[in-house]
């Protein structure tokens, strides 16, 4: 990325009248400023951004070898030691340490007006992230403004427009020209204020401090080496058998049952978006699909170094299973498409910008995403919330595709950014194996796994299984302790809750590819296991996800019987029509009809013909009714001389092999009542 070479000043006040004109601007220098509100906006509020005092960003030019970058940092006597220093290889930016006391503010000026320097900016504390500024901003500007107007604008405010944001929708990369003392974040909130765009904001990069949630052992029993992790009862959160300490036999996901029904499709697309999934990797080979890279802007989406995360998330989602090795996943033929979006630095921490998280969603929508696993969090951007609007109105060719998140490891009483943008996502939780929140509790039920507990709040949907799961593992840091040749590993977190949400709606979409959003979220509340409190609440939102229950909330069979009389002679021919459909959301097979001929008749006819079963009992196949289905049959009973003062009550049922949720409607019944003769009154029995 062309980057320009301009000292970060803090924020000047501006004061913007008319559409092109700038009337004021503060010349106070930076450091003397350094304690000003700095922020940015977010659907058109102000985020304030709190200086880090212990850091600063720098991007040195290309042709600086590092000895070199050492004496420019020596040079300025506010930094600390040059070895010190944390690289961040994937933006091509290096972290700086200042010394205690120092104005990091200061520093940052100082060092950023030598030779050889191409950017500095400060670094910001926002929740688990360090954040740094670029020298780039992205802005979408009103659709009624002319080019010209825009481009006089960008003129006024000393900006130059360069490129379309890739995948993105009408947004445009900008940044100061040289000598412009207002950086790109400064310029983003003047366009704001000026009211030119829909939004503007920096391409700021992000690196999360806070580290990824690993698992101490387990207390678990013994195992043969050549048991597969699922026989072996590893993968609580698919099958919980109780063997783990304390947990609870059935606190599981429910994936057998809903396995009977469905091992998903091979035309359903998830789509990891994170840092790169092992293409190779024995339980991921042959699924994973070609993808791509937002950080170099290229089609090499595997992971590097100790990039394991996108590995094992994906195999949470969609291993190869059935195949007598490693794991099951939770949508057997589910694809992988990865997309990524982020890279470790050699500490470990995980590195991205707004714009490559904002690009990747749009590029998995974009390129056929049935479902976009994100199981990170970030700051507020708007650049990433209108990628997930996209996604959700746009993919699938207007169906949208359903974009889940994870709510985040911090324990906080809100589910992180993006997650808690619930009307477009779906927020996922960390439940553990005794059916509870995942709490920083030193217990038994939380693996004695004090170190994180799980987000909620008022945005959270559902929880899932979120500690100690065995998954498909890549990077020898992480891989070293690992099981069955270094490729399987125990990982935690609400990052891996997420992923079995979206198997489980690789599932849903396998049998009706034509859900949209809005109805897989809702299937997913009403198939949740209620926890705790009755009915949602803040801990575990709808309650932890149930698979099989959710699914069956596709099907619904209904059955209604009419013969449109009250009285019958001895003898006469009972004639009823027998109405079914499928109401739910998808195909239902092996739907069998069945109906229990009325005490004192006898089976005449039908249309089609109905199969006895004997004791009055008689059945017709009606094979797979499709969603929205409707259909009817007649059956004709002939009254016997007993029938005179009966009631006579034809009882039908209707049935498949597919789980309900709800079969109140699947029975139905019609009675008649004898007569003994024309010259009489009917007599009712009571």
């Amino acid at each position: 990325m062309q980057m320009f070479k301009s000292p970060i000043l803090s924020v000047r006040r501006l004061s913007v009248f008319g559409a092109f004109f700038l009337l004021w601007l503060s010349t106070a220098t930076l450091s003397a400023q350094s304690n000003l509100e700095r922020y940015y906006y977010f659907q058109g509020a102000r985020i304030p951004l709190s200086v880090n005092t212990q850091l600063i960003a720098a991007r040195f030019d290309a042709s600086v070898p590092v000895a070199a970058q050492k004496q420019l940092a020596t040079n300025i006597d506010a930094l600390e030691n040059f070895d010190l220093r944390a690289e961040l290889p994937a933006v091509n930016l290096v972290f700086l340490p200042v010394r205690a006391g120092r104005n990091p503010i200061a520093a940052a000026e100082q060092f950023g007006a030598q030779s050889g320097v191409q950017f500095v900016s400060p670094v910001y504390d926002v929740g688990i992230m360090q954040v740094a500024e670029t020298g780039e901003f992205f802005a979408r500007f009103k659709p009624n403004l002319a080019a010209a107007e825009i481009a006089a604008f960008n003129q006024q405010q000393g900006a130059t427009q360069m490129d379309a944001l890739p995948n993105a929708d009408n947004v445009w990369i900008l940044k100061p020209n040289v000598g412009n003392p207002l950086s790109a974040r400064e310029l983003a909130n003047a366009y704001v204020e000026a009211d030119m765009v829909e939004f503007a904001e920096p391409n700021f990069v992000l690196r999360e401090i806070a580290p990824r949630p690993l698992t101490p052992p387990l207390r678990a029993p013994e195992l043969a080496p050549n048991d597969t992790a699922f026989q072996a009862h590893l993968q609580w959160g698919l099958q919980n058998t109780g063997i783990f300490q304390s947990a609870i036999p059935g606190a599981d996901m429910n994936a057998v049952n809903a396995w009977n029904v469905t091992q998903g499709a091979n035309d359903i697309v998830i789509a990891v978006i994170d840092e790169g999934v092992d293409a190779t990797h024995p339980d991921l080979a042959g699924k994973v699909l070609p993808g791509w890279n937002t950080l170099a802007n290229n089609n090499n989406a595997a992971p590097v170094n100790n990039d394991y995360h996108g590995t094992a998330v994906a195999g949470v989602a969609a291993a190869n299973s059935d195949n007598a090795m490693g794991i099951a996943g939770v949508c057997w033929n589910c694809k992988i498409l990865p997309v990524k979006v982020a890279q470790r630095d050699p500490q470990g921490n995980w590195v991205t910008t707004t714009a490559a998280l904002a690009s990747g969603i749009n590029w998995a929508w974009q390129h056929g995403a049935d479902v976009l696993n994100n199981s990170w969090t970030a700051i507020y951007s708007d650049l990433i919330l209108n990628a997930i609007v996209a996604a959700r109105f746009s993919g699938r060719d207007g169906y949208g595709s359903t974009v889940v998140f994870a709510a985040g490891n911090a324990n906080a009483d809100k589910v992180s950014f993006p997650a808690d943008q619930n009307a477009y996502i779906i927020a996922v939780g960390a439940s553990n194996w005794c059916d509870q929140r995942k709490a920083p509790l030193g217990n038994a039920c939380n693996n004695n796994n004090a170190s994180w507990g799980s987000n909620y709040g008022s945005a959270l949907d559902l929880v899932a299984p979120g500690e100690a799961i065995y998954t498909t593992c890549y990077g020898s840091q992480y891989c070293q302790l690992a099981q069955d040749g270094n490729k399987y590993q125990y990982f935690s977190g609400t990052s891996f809750a997420a992923p079995f949400v979206s198997g489980a709606v690789g599932l849903l979409y396998s049998l009706n590819s034509s859900l949209q959003p809005d109805k897989i979220q809702q299937l997913l509340q009403r198939g949740a296991k209620d926890l705790g409190v009755a009915g949602r609440d803040n801990e575990t939102g709808y309650g932890r996800l149930d698979a099989y229950k959710s699914i069956a909330q596709l099907f619904n069979l209904s059955v209604s019987v009419t013969d449109n009389r009250a009285l019958a002679r001895v003898g006469e021919k009972l004639t009823y029509t027998l109405a079914y459909a499928n109401t739910g959301s998808a195909a239902i097979n092996n739907v069998v009809l069945q109906v229990t001929l009325p005490a004192h008749t006898t089976y005449f006819n039908s249309t089609p013909a109905f199969t006895p079963q004997g004791g009055g009992v008689y059945t017709l196949n009606l094979g797979m009714l499709a969603s929205n289905a409707t259909g009817s049959v007649t059956l004709r009973a002939q009254t016997q001389p007993s029938s005179a003062g009966q009631k006579m009550t034809l009882n039908a049922t209707i049935a498949s092999s597919f789980p309900e949720a709800n079969t109140a409607d699947n029975v139905a019944a019609d009675t008649t009542l004898g007569i003994q003769s024309q010259n009489y009154l009917p007599l009712i029995v009571r």
